[in-house]
């Protein structure tokens, strides 16, 4: 994926989640999770990203700390 379809794909997935709204939002994240899940070709595919993702939600992740 290129940068420009990077920030494209970025945007439409922030202009989406505000027209959704924050109630909505969990469960709007759990379907675009699954249906990307679903595209790829094995569970060592996905896991990586799992844990990935889990690590940058850890308390004082992303923050400089």
């Amino acid at each position: 994926m290129t940068d420009a379809d990077l920030d494209r794909s970025y945007s439409a997935l922030c202009e989406t989640l505000t027209r959704v709204g924050e109630d909505k939002a969990p469960l709007f994240l759990s379907m675009l999770c699954l249906s990307l899940i679903s595209h790829l070709q094995q569970a060592e595919d996905v896991l990586p990203l799992l844990v990935h993702a889990e690590r940058q939600c850890a308390p004082g992740a992303g923050d400089g700390h």
